[in-house]
């Protein structure tokens, strides 16, 4: 009888407390949604920390290092050896401010320049500064016109110092002398004769020297110390082309005209047939073989007298009692009409040598 009492009273309980199980079930429904509802505000704390991490790498104090770039090679405080490396070096100290200048040299030294190309007209190197990215720095100079350029071929011409040098790939310190009767300029000698461009944003019209155009700047000049005759390439006139326009105007002479040269360069069937190495016919340089019967050197007036002499132009001696380039010709012209004589005497008529 006691067990149905418990039963009975335990049945009670439950009828006279229905809804509160329910009420349990409902908060804990209500419980989890609330808890889920906080998990998409878990990234928000790493947000911060991932833009503090960028703006760190943003304010680096050194450039980023670059393996094998190019460098320049002359140290602080040298002075350089090439009076074109310390023109450019002084055209780019005063067109960039002094923190800008020291800053762009020491991006040089460093070799942050991860490509430098010198091609046409266009000087081109990509350089890595402080940011992720590399940025990209041009130098042009003012271009010479077809016009310019054979004013220049001419007045070279007509002084044989500087063809002389010219020729043998050598550029004379004091070329602008030729240069400034024509109202042009070889060499940079002021800021606004170079335009540098970059990508970088310390770059703008009004400012143009950045410290990676004094960086390209640098490497540019230490390139034209040890071959000065990329300047005219950097103008539009390549320097072949200047020095077969040198040869021909000086092969021509100063009364000759027209394009073709007096002194062919490639004569067909003589310069065009290839030889055997000098290894192979050491033994037999000095023989002559018997295709020396076979030339045929008929001797001719040339077309243009004392070409050489033309070639040296006028006579280093002025005051002479004689003029020395006339009298050298005549002789020339004395010489060669006794050669054409004695080649056009008959043979059988010469007296023999055993009478």
């Amino acid at each position: 009888m006691a067990k149905k009492k418990t039963s009975s009273s335990s049945d009670k309980d439950k009828g006279t407390k229905p809804e509160a199980p329910r009420e349990d079930r409902v908060v804990n429904v209500v419980a989890k949604p609330t808890l889920s509802a906080h998990v998409p505000t878990a990234p928000k704390k790493v947000k911060p920390q991932y833009a503090s991490f960028r703006s760190s790498r943003k304010s680096l104090v050194n450039p980023r290092r670059v393996r094998g770039g190019v460098k320049f090679k002359l140290k602080a405080g040298e002075t350089p050896r090439s009076w074109v490396t310390q023109r450019l070096l002084r055209v780019a100290e005063q067109g960039a401010e002094s923190e800008v200048y020291k800053d762009g040299l020491e991006y040089a030294r460093l070799g942050q320049t991860k490509r430098l190309t010198i091609e046409d007209t266009l000087c081109e190197g990509v350089i890595q500064g402080r940011s992720d990215k590399p940025y990209t720095t041009l130098l042009a100079l003012n271009q010479f016109d077809a016009e310019s350029q054979e004013r220049v071929i001419a007045a070279m011409a007509d002084q044989v110092r500087y063809a002389a040098k010219l020729l043998s790939g050598e550029l004379p310190s004091n070329i602008e002398d030729v240069f400034a009767p024509l109202g042009l300029k070889l060499f940079p000698a002021e800021p606004s004769d170079i335009h540098p461009k970059c990508t970088c944003p310390d770059w703008s019209e009004e400012q143009p020297w950045c410290k990676h155009a004094v960086c390209l700047t640098a490497l540019l000049s230490e390139r034209m110390g040890d071959d000065p005759m990329l300047i005219f390439g950097l103008h539009g006139m390549p320097s072949q082309e200047l020095i077969d326009g040198l040869r021909q105007k000086r092969a021509v002479g100063v009364q000759g005209s027209g394009p073709a040269p007096v002194l062919l360069q490639h004569v067909p069937g003589v310069s065009d047939v290839p030889s055997a190495p000098l290894d192979d016919s050491i033994d037999s340089f000095w023989e002559v073989g018997d295709e020396l019967q076979q030339l045929d050197t008929p001797i001719e007036p040339p077309a243009l007298n004392c070409v050489l002499l033309r070639r040296l132009g006028a006579s280093p001696f002025p005051e002479g009692k004689f003029p020395l380039i006339g009298l050298m010709a005549t002789c020339y012209q004395l010489i060669g009409d006794d050669a054409i004589n004695e080649d056009d005497a008959d043979p059988q008529s010469a007296p023999d040598k055993d009478e």
